[in-house]
Parts: C-alpha cells; sequence; structure tokens
C-alpha cells in the first residue's frame, strides 16, 4: 500500500487575481502631514547646506587669490635674483686682472700682482 503524502494544490489564476484586488482595494495612500520637528529640521539642513557652498565657494576664490599673490611675489623673487647674478658676473668682469692689465697698460703703468688685494 503506497500512499501519496504530498496534497494536491489546485492553483487558480481568478483567485489569486482577485485577492491581489482586494488587497489593493484595502490600501489606501494616506498623507501623514510634515511635523514641526521635520519642518525645523528640513529648515535647518537647508541652512547649513546653503551656507557650507557658500564658505566653499569663498574659500575657492581666497585660495585662488593666494595662488595669485603668490605666482606674482615668486617672479619678483625671480627677477630679483636675476638681476643680483648679472651684477655678480658685471663685477667678475669688472674685477679680472686682464681687464685690470689693460687699462694700467693704456695708461701707462704697470701693474704688480702681488701688491693687488682683493675684499670680498
Amino acid at each position: 500500500m503506497v500512499d501519496n503524502l504530498a496534497r494536491e494544490i489546485e492553483y487558480d489564476p481568478k483567485e489569486e487575481l482577485e485577492s491581489k484586488q482586494q488587497q489593493h482595494q484595502s490600501i489606501t495612500q494616506q498623507y501623514v502631514p510634515w511635523s514641526g520637528f521635520e519642518k525645523i529640521i528640513l529648515f535647518l539642513g537647508t541652512i547649513i547646506t546653503i551656507s557650507m557652498m557658500t564658505i566653499l565657494v569663498s574659500a575657492s576664490i581666497t585660495v585662488t587669490s593666494a595662488q595669485h599673490e603668490l605666482t606674482s611675489i615668486q617672479r619678483s623673487v625671480d627677477r630679483g635674483k636675476s638681476e643680483v647674478s648679472d651684477l655678480h658676473q658685471e663685477l667678475g668682469e669688472l674685477t679680472s686682472s686682464s681687464r685690470i692689465n689693460r687699462i694700467a697698460r693704456s695708461q701707462g703703468l704697470i701693474l704688480i700682482d702681488k701688491n693687488i688685494r682683493t675684499i670680498h
């Protein structure tokens, strides 16, 4: 004697469709009004967001301005360094022994190298 323990399930698509329609009809949309606390939180969040955006834009403008100023100062320093380098080169050319000998000979003088003192 063989028993079939599995139950027979009858599937009726019309029944399922009717149950879904009943569930859909029983669910009604209800709009819950905003509470005072939620309104305050939303308002404060909006104010904080706008103020943070303003601070971010202001900081970005300040940083850009500072970068431009730094670049300008660096250019000025580089110009100064270049000028100092040019002056050192000119000083070296003006104090070279060959130039001094040439000038001394043109004046009818003799330059003795041991009598020259270099001051730095």
